[in-house]
């Protein structure tokens, strides 16, 4: 077990921090979700998470991939020590296209509101532009290797300012005015993120031992950047398509306790997640060493400190779904169903490993991708016949099959192409259990 501890850069320590930081902010979003229940109902979660499903959607359209391209860039940059080209690529992207979105998609908000004349709308243009730039602000973090940081700022920090003004804030009776006060937290955490990654650039050493690297333009960065695009769209439409059947086919209050029964079965994936902050930046740097082996003890040592913060909350909602349930509310008691099917397609997810960052930090992102394509398709078809019969019911069993699916073809492929297994392999395993 002693590899688990080595070095500065261990997956425990780096793992347990951006654990502690998701459970932290996952506390922070379940209050959140509490204090929406309790003043708006389920029709007032309904309202947030609809809100949300646009505004992530579309911020993750305007990613154009750069914040995966990032992750693997950057972590390949770091290695090189060749800090002033980190420094030099994210003012390239902020000035060239963080700036030009900002004040395109600010015209077209105001644009769109005038015709419309709905706030919401208006909102959601705000929430794009900020989300954005707080998500490629991360991405570098995450790349240096700063899981905490990340963690920090993708996890904690936009639930916790939101409950804090929520709280200190006295709010109209009605859900939108709910929506200004996750806008404002946003503002925040856009300020903070900015400013802590420019003190973390100030930090590097001054001595230019940089490689001399070709400074590429704003379009080749988008050339290279565009498979992780399309990637992202998928992976993003497949976990937000069930609020947009729901918002089509059923109601707000639906919405409301699909969100809170998706929330709670995010427990399971806590400690897989986390690690994953950590480990998306690690597997490129092994990968691009041509050391299989390596990764492969990467993995294991990931699975041996993941599978119990999987196991025991999947376990708990296994046999105490209703009275989890029950805490935000009696009328979300009726999901206990959508509860289990969504604890059963996270924890699959969870146990067979980083599958996605597999194929994506090692070059094999075509095949994510068409893996991705095959399965949103079968999800869709799936949503819209089961939510005609079993109504959130069946939009949860889709979730439960496609997210299976893809899951396992993906581990496969990886065993297949990139030559380990995606959770552990055996004599890895042994390895950090048996002293030699």
């Amino acid at each position: 077990m002693k590899n688990i501890f080595k070095g500065k850069d261990n997956i425990l320590s780096k793992g347990l921090a951006s654990t502690g930081i998701k459970v932290l902010g996952a506390l922070s979003s379940y209050v959140l979700s509490y204090l929406i229940a309790k003043k708006f109902g389920a029709e007032g979660n309904g309202v947030f998470v609809i809100f949300m499903t646009y505004t992530v959607i579309l911020s993750t359209f305007f990613y154009l991939g750069l914040d995966f391209f990032l992750v693997k860039q950057i972590s390949i940059l770091m290695k090189q020590k060749n800090y002033l080209e980190i420094e030099k690529l994210y003012k390239k992207i902020l000035y060239n296209y963080i700036f030009p979105v900002f004040i395109i998609l600010v015209i077209a908000g105001i644009l769109l509101y005038c015709y419309f004349a709905k706030t919401i709308v208006l909102m959601v243009a705000c929430g794009v532009i900020v989300n954005v730039f707080i998500d490629i602000n991360s991405a570098v973090f995450r790349g240096m290797k700063m899981a905490e940081w990340y963690s920090f700022f993708i996890q904690f920090s936009k639930h916790f300012i939101t409950v804090v003004l929520f709280l200190l804030l006295i709010l109209s009776d009605e859900p939108e005015s709910f929506l200004l006060v996750y806008l404002s937290s946003l503002v925040i955490n856009g300020v903070l993120s900015f400013l802590v990654l420019i003190k973390s650039f100030n930090k590097f050493p001054k001595t230019d031992t940089s490689i001399v690297t070709k400074d590429d333009s704003l379009i080749s960065i988008l050339k290279r950047s565009r498979e992780f695009f399309f990637t992202s769209i998928i992976i993003i439409t497949m976990a937000w398509i069930d609020f947009i059947l729901i918002d089509l086919f059923l109601d707000q209050t639906s919405a409301g306790i699909y969100s809170v029964a998706l929330k709670l079965s995010t427990l399971i994936s806590f400690g897989f997640t986390a690690f994953n902050a950590f480990l998306a930046p690690k597997i490129s740097e092994i990968y691009s060493e041509g050391s299989l082996q390596k990764l492969q003890k990467v993995l294991s040592q990931n699975f041996v400190m993941t599978f119990p913060m999987l196991l025991v909350p999947f376990l708990g909602i296994l046999f105490f779904n209703e009275q989890l349930l029950s805490f935000f509310g009696s009328e979300f008691k009726s999901g206990w169903i959508i509860l289990l099917f969504l604890a059963g397609g996270q924890f699959i997810n969870s146990v067979f490993g980083p599958v996605s960052l597999l194929l994506q930090m090692t070059n094999y992102q075509k095949i994510f991708q068409n893996i991705l394509i095959f399965t949103l398709i079968f999800k869709v078809a799936c949503s819209l016949i089961f939510v005609k019969i079993w109504e959130a019911e069946g939009v949860a069993l889709a979730n439960f099959l496609g997210l299976s699916l893809w899951t396992l073809i993906g581990s496969y492929f990886v065993y297949k192409k990139v030559g380990v297994y995606s959770w552990f392999g055996v004599k890895e395993l042994k390895s950090i259990f048996i002293k030699r």
